[in-house]
């Protein structure tokens, strides 16, 4: 089972921090809400004491007393009691809703945007259902919850008071032998809250796991399909299933454990009552209808008592999910703006890309070894070698989405590292291999490179990029839905958005990777004739397997395992016969094996 480790929440934060740190940030600027809120509450908890005072009324003054004249009295008396009970218990709860919604959207805007801050890295450690788990699930568990604290206290709590407050009055002896039990309640609630509070934490993990897996399914169900492998994934999921629905048993345990101890106690009180009181009832020392009052009273008292009692699990179920997202908060990306950025305005032209000395490590292990080479602006800079010798490693280097671990790049006379990061992202196109296409129209996928651009601009990038040639078959052109990554349109057409994108934007450098990888050998000769024109004028650098692809570049490096080990043009290198000469041999044998 692919148990999630990264967010497994710190137990040995202090709870007292975690709630300082939420109700800071997200609920004191709405305490005046609250308040009003929580005085609805008292009133709605405060009419289950007059209830049971009512029926002592009812009993002493009309039953037993046949006093025909205090009928009507009671009667619009219990009636107001459960109409002020309404409209209380209606506005309290449409308050709570507005700020737990509130707090909601706040907290998941925060996240995303945190989020958004961090690394690349650390969205390689973290599965996108994970993510989204947190973002969704965890923040409404932490509302959903903390509503329930609040309506609990405020409504229950007073209630509570009150309907003790009518006991007290009846006959304190009586309520005390009700409660004589309570004390014994304390050490088996402590250990239920952090019986509770584990498995919470463990629940939201499993969860975050199921996500996981779910987005794995359907992300990857051609892969599946076409592997034959739908039972290894539903044995995986299924294992996934069965721990989750054992540690939620666990939780809902603990939880449903409070309100059944709080019945035994109840049980208990209600023996010692009938004895103690029954008696005096014979004798004629109390009233049927003081007993009744009381006995209402006391019935009426375990309800909320019962939910009190839930607001510990609540407290431990929210403190898991804000345990979580606290860490998350916590979290800040390395790779930072300086402190006093070089301005793109003041960068002088040529924008060349040059790599001095550049390693990359991961894992401890090198990915780039000593890498030097000028890519120089007005030429087509190709990059080839085998899988994993480090090619698309350079490009994520060049845009700052990871930092080299010695060495230095810099574009034009500057140190990338010295610009402001939006800037630096800014001097950059990117055509990446993957299908970074977003579940919206082919024209506001093409914008996303620049969203200010003239209709004469985005009709240009679609001509050049040779979009123009599907558009033609789908009724509705530019407005066409791609679907989920791109989902709705064949490999090569998405290539194409994304090269129409790069177009749009128009950086000063251009870093291809793969730009073609999607496209057939027709299509690929055509898209050719744009990158070469696009490239003039430009620092231009292209990753490709396809030999064909960059047999015109101005200059082409040749890396193995992460080390430049030839550099010049495609004849030139040609005539070495070394490594280049032979990735030449490798992809002409394929083609003419595919042929």
């Amino acid at each position: 089972m692919n148990q999630i480790k990264t967010f497994k929440s710190n137990h040995k934060i202090n709870q007292t921090v975690l709630v300082g740190w939420f109700w800071s940030k997200y609920v004191r600027t709405s305490i005046w809400t609250l308040i009003l809120a929580l005085v609805f509450m008292s009133v709605e908890g405060s009419m289950m004491g007059l209830l049971s005072y009512a029926v002592k009324a009812l009993f002493d003054n009309v039953f037993l007393s046949g006093n025909e004249e205090q009928v009507w009295f009671v009667a619009v008396a219990i009636f107001l009691i459960f109409s002020v009970r309404a409209l209380s218990g209606l506005l309290q709860r449409l308050l709570v809703a507005y700020v737990g919604q509130g707090i909601s959207k706040t907290l998941q805007k925060d996240l995303v945007s945190h989020m958004l801050t961090l690394d690349i890295q650390y969205f390689h450690r973290n599965a996108p259902g994970l993510l989204i788990e947190r973002v969704r699930v965890d923040s409404q568990r932490i509302i959903d919850n903390l509503a329930n604290i609040i309506m609990t206290l405020g409504r229950d709590g007073v209630a509570l008071i009150s309907l003790l407050l009518v006991a007290f009055i009846i006959d304190w002896r009586w309520a005390l032998i009700a409660f004589l039990g309570a004390p014994i309640l304390i050490i088996p609630i402590l250990f239920l809250q952090n019986w509770i509070r584990s498995a919470a934490t463990k629940s939201r993990d499993a969860e975050a796991d199921i996500s996981t897996s779910l987005d794995e399914i359907f992300h990857g169900i051609k892969a599946i399909k076409l592997n034959n492998i739908e039972k290894y994934e539903m044995g995986r999921l299924e294992k996934i299933l069965e721990f989750t629905r054992n540690v939620k048993f666990k939780m809902e345990s603990g939880i449903a454990g409070m309100p059944a101890m709080i019945d035994i106690i109840a049980a208990l009180g209600f023996f010692g009552v009938m004895i103690f009181g029954g008696g005096e009832i014979i004798q004629g020392d109390k009233s049927v209808g003081e007993f009744m009052g009381f006995f209402t009273a006391m019935a009426l008292i375990f309800e909320p008592l019962r939910r009190l009692s839930n607001i510990s699990g609540s407290f431990q179920v929210a403190l898991a999910s804000i345990s979580r997202l606290h860490l998350i908060f916590q979290e800040s990306p390395k790779i930072k703006s300086p402190k006093d950025p070089i301005r793109i305005k003041s960068l002088k032209k040529p924008f060349n890309v040059k790599f001095d000395g550049v390693y990359f490590s991961y894992y401890n292990k090198n990915i780039i070894s000593n890498l030097s080479f000028n890519a120089m602006e007005g030429n087509l800079t190709a990059i080839v070698g085998s899988s994993g010798s480090g090619k698309t490693t350079i490009l994520n280097l060049i845009s700052r989405l990871i930092e080299p671990s010695q060495g230095s790049i810099g574009i034009g006379s500057v140190n990338i590292s010295d610009f402001e990061l939006k800037e630096l992202r800014s001097l950059v196109s990117v055509v990446s291999q993957e299908s970074s296409l977003f579940d919206d129209t082919i024209r506001n996928n093409i914008l996303v490179g620049r969203l200010k651009a003239t209709e004469r601009e985005i009709k240009a990038a679609v001509k050049d990029s040779l979009v123009i040639e599907f558009l033609e078959g789908l009724p509705r052109g530019l407005e066409t839905l791609v679907g989920p990554r791109g989902a709705n349109l064949s490999g090569g057409q998405r290539q194409r958005v994304l090269i129409a994108r790069a177009l749009l934007r128009n950086s000063p450098v251009l870093l291809l990777d793969e730009p073609t990888s999607a496209l057939d050998y027709k299509s690929e000769a055509a898209v050719q004739k744009g990158l070469v024109a696009l490239s003039k004028g430009r620092t231009t650098i292209l990753i490709a397997h396809r030999i064909s692809t960059v047999m015109n570049a101005d200059n082409i490096i040749v890396l193995k395992n992460g080390s430049l080990v030839e550099e010049g043009k495609h004849h030139e290198l040609l005539k070495k016969g070394g490594v280049y000469a032979d990735l030449a041999k490798i992809k002409s044998a394929k083609i003419k094996n595919i042929n």
